[in-house]
Parts: C-alpha cells; structure tokens; sequence
C-alpha cells in the first residue's frame, strides 16, 4: 500500500507545473491556525511569510516544526527556523526546510535580515536557495537548484494596527531544465490587535491559482492563545492552539478541505 501511495504521490508532483513547486513550505503554526494571515504577523512566526516580520524579534529564539498535510505521511514537511538581533534595529534569521521521500524531495535554505527603517516600519529580504530532486526508486532522474528572493514590509499604525505586504521571487527565478518559473505570490494584509495577544487578521494572497481570502483571530486565555481562521480557493477552515510553559511555547494547528482529510502541523518554539 505504501509503495502505491509514494507512486502515486509521484505521479502527481510530476504532473504539477513548476511554478506550483515550493508555494506552501511557510510553515508558522500560528499563521497556519489563523487561516495563513502570517503576512500580517510580527516575530518568528512569519518569517516565512513575511521576512519583514523577523524585525520585530527582542530576542534570540528557535522554532522546530513540521505539517502533515490530508493526515498522510508522504506529504509531510519539516521545518526550522532560527533568529537573533544584530542590532538594536536589525535582526538575522535563517529557515530551513524538507518535503517528500525518497522518489520526490524538495529542500529550500532561506536566510532574513529584516530592521527597522522607522519606528513603525519595518522591511526585511530574503535570499532562498531552492532544491528538488526526483528519481525511480533506482537512479535519479535529475536534480535542479535554483536561487530566488523574497520582500516584504509591516508598517504599524496607531499602535494596534499593521499593514503588512510580501512578494515571493519577484525577479521570476526558473528551475530545471524546462525553465519553468518558480512559485511567485504576493500577499498583502491588515491586523488589528486591541489587546496583547487579541488579534484579528485580513489578507489576499495571489499566486498561479488566482485570488484568495483568508481571514483568522487569536484569542488569548492566560498561558493559552487559541486560534480560529478560514480561506477560499477551496473553501477551508482552520483552528488551534499555543501554551507556554517556563520559555517554551508549544503549538498546534489544523485545518479542514472539502474533500480530502484534515491537515495538521505543531511546532516548539523556544527564546533564549
């Protein structure tokens, strides 16, 4: 059965344009359970997202994470990310992360200098080095590497608001042989935060499947934030949850497809 469902899951990455290569490894628990509003949110958590977001970082932390999309193992992601102030105004973060087995595997190496510019805006870049590698359970079909950067800017206003917008390879970086583009999306969003913690996000993402929505809100209950969110494009929801305990912050996320099962991802993040 496993060999079925690796061949299958090979057949189907085969079958999908390379411009829809590398488009969902953002990771972010937070982001993920607030319907991928991370563009709109500060620290860590959005590095991926939004690499402006790492300049809002005080302190050095790390998070280890990884998603299992549909419940199925052979779509898995692992992820870690890593940051710290260089400055008092800028900051230094680096992710990594891995998808597929043994037939199919994509690695991307990212690393984010974000600063402030002003105290209420704020810009980061990010350099992402890009690998994918096929075979036929016996030799290797080929392997490509590809270099891309990613841009983004939060500005915050009135001190509970932010507005926040990041784009993904804008200089239209190709990969493999075929010169397919690598994925490309913009995004763009508004938070809203009346209270440490109480957040309500609004964003538009657009990449090559068009236009879409996606809404979320955090909810802070003491040692516990819970999260709620939704998106279009399909139609999905999404929820979960965050603890801290004595430094560490541990978080869950899930979300819903009109046809396949649920996707779940934690991660363990820690600042030193």
């Amino acid at each position: 059965m496993r060999i079925k469902i690796t061949t299958a899951l090979l057949v189907l990455v085969l079958a999908i344009p390379a411009s829809g290569s590398f488009e969902e490894l953002e990771m972010g628990i937070q982001a993920m359970a607030m319907g991928g509003t991370g563009v709109v949110l500060a620290g860590l958590e959005g590095n991926m997202w939004n690499p402006a977001s790492v300049a809002s970082m005080e302190k050095a932390s790390v998070t280890i994470s990884g998603k299992m999309p549909y419940s199925n193992f052979d779509f898995a992601t692992a992820g870690i990310d890593g940051g710290a102030p260089l400055t008092e105004n800028w900051n230094l973060a680096g992710s990594a992360r891995w998808f597929g087995g043994e037939l199919y595997n994509e690695q991307v190496i990212a690393a984010t200098i974000a600063g402030r510019l002003s105290r209420d805006f704020s810009f980061g870049l990010q350099p992402v080095l890009a690998r994918v590698d096929i075979k036929d359970g016996v030799s290797s079909y080929g392997s490509s590497m590809a270099f891309s950067v990613n841009a983004g800017f939060r500005v915050t206003m009135y001190d509970r608001w932010a507005f926040a917008a990041a784009v993904k390879n804008p200089l239209e970086s190709r990969i493999g042989n075929s010169e397919e583009y690598m994925h490309r999306q913009m995004d763009a969003g508004i938070s809203y935060e009346p209270a440490d913690g109480l957040v309500t996000a609004f964003a538009l993402s657009r990449d090559f499947r068009g236009t879409r929505v996606r809404v979320g809100g955090a909810l802070p209950l003491g040692p516990i934030s819970v999260y709620a969110g939704a998106m279009s494009g399909p139609a999905v929801f999404t929820g979960g949850f965050s603890a801290v305990v004595e430094g560490v912050k541990a978080s869950y996320s899930v979300q819903t497809h009109p046809e396949m099962n649920l996707s779940h991802a934690i991660g363990v993040t820690y600042a030193f």
